[in-house]
């Protein structure tokens, strides 16, 4: 008996409905034309530089926000390969852990909060449920409004879409937005899947429509969002200073951390000094599997070799820089982690003012806290800026938890541990 044929178990692409026309099609390079005469392309060139495919099946999210960040020139502050810094999409593990995005890919919310731990500014536009008819004109003409705002490049788009609307194989799936077409009223999709489905030009009101589906994670209509790289006091900004730390923590690991030291603030007896308190705080992080802050790559003597790119801004820290820091933190009135001494930072950051683990100190102890903690930032200006850093990143992964905790529909796993629902199969 033969054996059965490679291609009887494989894929290689689909065609594409009538609704999509291909973009290297005649009539795809018409609609092109009449874009690029609108001055409707500016998206396009530049995401088609770092059009890449996604590396999973469930990847959608992953494909389209590393295109994003590279195509905004966001510095990842992390070494992808040799001594080069350049978003990949492996790297995207802040707010879920890839082995997690591989089974079930992402949801909108999380999406957005991926985008917003990167240093992007992520604004989230979603169909309204139970729309009228009145209220979908207008949706769908805001929906226009943003295409034209981003195909001129002010802000770029990323559509979470339903396939089966499209006439496609599949459920949900994200891409960014290339173009738009007035005259036609087309949209350019730049779809990641380019295994599976080249790029194309749908309508206007059809790409809408595709975004109405309620998605069976969320329980909610999918969405586009409009990204811009945030004010230079953001994470991961071209135009902030580079820090020197960075939090290893993902979403997930965070919310089991907050929970932990919540207990461990609410089981603290009368009886605690706080030189004990810190002590028990610092032990119950370095008992952490991996460390949850560490400094970022340095600068060494090869960065300079004529094989190696210009520093970018903002550049890498020096070796003396984290010298520096650490001479500081070692020498303040603060308890330091022998396995880790820049857990001092973190503590500093875990009782900031817009932390909610500072209403949880005993009050006995909350006065002589706040009084050395204020102290030790107060007497450096790298120690104040670090922590300002840490902070921002430790709001910026607890953005999904509260959303889901007030009820949002961001559905990320941090307020319960329900199975997530078999729609939730990533992009097929």
């Amino acid at each position: 008996m033969a054996a059965p044929s490679l291609a009887s178990k494989t894929f290689y692409k689909r065609p594409l409905p009538d609704s999509c026309i291909a973009f290297n099609s005649p009539p795809g390079r018409q609609i092109f034309a009449q874009a690029l005469s609108e001055g409707n392309l500016d998206s396009y060139f530049l995401l088609s530089q770092h059009f890449l495919t996604q590396n999973e099946p469930a990847y959608c999210a992953l494909g389209t926000l590393a295109m994003i960040l590279n195509a905004l020139e966001m510095d990842p502050q992390r070494v992808w390969k040799g001594s080069w810094r350049f978003y990949d999409q492996d790297m995207l593990d802040c707010c879920r852990p890839l082995s997690d995005i591989a089974q079930v890919g992402l949801t909108l919310a999380e999406f957005a909060c991926l985008a917003n731990c990167n240093g992007l500014r992520a604004r989230v536009q979603s169909p309204p449920v139970g729309m009228t008819e009145e209220s979908r004109k207008k949706a769908i003409e805001q929906f226009r409004r943003d295409l034209v705002k981003a195909s001129r490049g002010k802000e770029v788009m990323a559509l979470s879409y339903s396939r089966k609307v499209l006439g496609q194989t599949g459920t949900g799936h994200f891409s960014p937005i290339g173009g738009y077409s007035e005259k036609d009223d087309k949209v350019l999709i730049l779809d990641v899947a380019r295994f599976k489905y080249p790029s194309y030009w749908v309508s206007t009101e059809l790409a809408y429509d595709s975004m109405v589906p309620i998605d069976d994670a969320t329980g909610q209509p999918r969405g586009y969002v409009m990204f811009d790289v945030a004010p230079s006091r953001d994470i991961g900004s071209l135009a902030g200073k580079q820090s020197v730390t960075t939090l290893t923590l993902n979403k997930s690991s965070w919310a089991v951390l907050s929970k932990s030291l919540t207990r461990l603030l609410l089981e603290t007896p009368r009886s605690s000094t706080l030189e004990s308190l810190l002590s028990r705080l610092l032990t119950h992080l370095s008992a952490l599997p991996t460390p949850a802050v560490t400094s970022r790559p340095l600068l060494s003597s090869s960065s300079d070799s004529t094989d190696s790119p210009a520093p970018t801004r903002p550049s890498s820290p020096s070796a003396s820089s984290l010298d520096s820091l650490l001479s500081t933190l070692t020498s303040s009135s603060l308890p330091s982690s022998p396995s880790n001494p820049l857990l001092s930072l973190l503590l500093l950051a875990l009782f900031s003012p817009r932390s909610a683990l500072t209403a949880l100190v005993p009050p006995h102890l909350a006065t002589p806290l706040r009084d050395l903690f204020d102290e030790t930032i107060e007497r450096n200006v790298t120690v104040k800026e670090e922590v300002e850093f840490l902070t921002g990143q430790i709001g910026a992964l607890g953005e999904c938890c509260r959303a889901e905790e007030e009820g949002a529909g961001a559905a990320c796993g941090c307020a319960s541990k329900k199975p997530e629902p078999e729609g939730k199969k990533g992009c097929h």
